[in-house]
């Protein structure tokens, strides 16, 4: 029979916790259907980021509102207020 400390035993522990934290892969069903509407099937035309709060698409600008905030002067966009 093998005796530990328990400090030694805690550390095993915690080193197995943080390899598994390490090497933990995302679940793979939600990747493996195809988006093809919703939010998560459009992106950004400028970064590519995956649609949901921020894209804006009125005028078929699908920019997410930090690209379009960076880009409006250039694309002819005036702000008034």
């Amino acid at each position: 029979i093998i005796s530990f400390s328990p400090h030694v035993l805690h550390q095993q522990i915690f080193n197995t916790y943080i390899k598994m934290a390490e090497t933990r892969t995302p679940n793979k069903l939600y990747a493996t259907h195809p988006k093809n509407y919703g939010k998560g099937s459009r992106q950004c035309r400028m970064t590519g980021r995956k649609g949901g709060m921020g894209l804006i698409r009125k005028y078929g600008i699908n920019m997410k509102r930090q690209a379009f905030r960076e880009n409006a002067i250039a694309m002819g966009w005036e702000k008034y207020s």
